[in-house]
């Protein structure tokens, strides 16, 4: 544990040769502590060693189920890379432990993972996240996005407003209710999303696109 928290504070200061040696020591003395395996995940991260980061993320899963921290991030460097269905199982572990204070980061980024290869799990996952922190925001944009696409349009609409009431707008924001409300034949509604985005972001993609929509703007 003693190397382990070194190392922790020689990645603070990307110190990262020197926090290596120190995870190395630690997995000589006990090669299957959990938060050893964990950091030296970490490190392999930070330092694109993707390979060897999995290695180390998985045996620190499988040494310690309770360490959600690593079971989560591990989710994560899968969804990354590509294997979305996996990434999902790891995601899972985190969030079923009670004492996981990132369990809903959890379960939404499973749903953002399962999202992207439109997997129908995917708004479950979100709407879990949603049941402990309504005003989660990514949670609230994907599920309109979804919505949105499956041509559910006064739910997508129904989400998008809880997520523009508590956040300043980005474009794509502001771009997701232009497409919402143009399908709902919503036409005012439409033009006053377009002029914010016209407005407030004339050099983003979403005006760009609008413009070729109407290219007198």
């Amino acid at each position: 544990m003693l190397h382990t928290r070194l190392a922790r504070g020689y990645m603070q200061k990307e110190q990262y040769a020197t926090a290596k040696v120190e995870l190395e020591k630690a997995l000589r003395l006990e090669a299957n502590h959990s938060d050893a395996n964990y950091v030296m995940g970490l490190l392999m991260v930070k330092l694109d060693n993707i390979k060897d980061a999995e290695y180390y993320l998985e045996r620190a899963v499988r040494s310690n189920k309770e360490n959600s921290s690593a079971a989560h991030d591990f989710g994560m460097l899968l969804c990354q890379t590509g294997r979305e269905l996996r990434s999902v199982d790891y995601f899972e572990i985190a969030a079923s432990n009670p004492l996981f204070d990132r369990s809903v980061l959890s379960y939404m980024r499973a749903g953002e993972c399962l999202a992207q290869i439109n997997d129908d799990r995917a708004e479950a996952f979100l709407r879990k996240a949603l049941s402990i922190n309504p005003r989660l925001r990514p949670a609230l944009y994907q599920l309109a996005l979804i919505k949105k696409n499956s041509g559910q349009s006064l739910n997508a609409r129904a989400y998008i407003e809880r997520y523009l009431a508590i956040t300043k707008p980005q474009p794509n924001a502001l771009y997701l209710a232009y497409q919402i409300e143009s399908s709902l034949k919503a036409t005012d509604v439409a033009k006053s999303y377009r002029k914010r985005i016209m407005e407030n972001f004339p050099g983003s993609k979403e005006a760009d696109l609008l413009r070729k929509v109407q290219p007198s703007d």
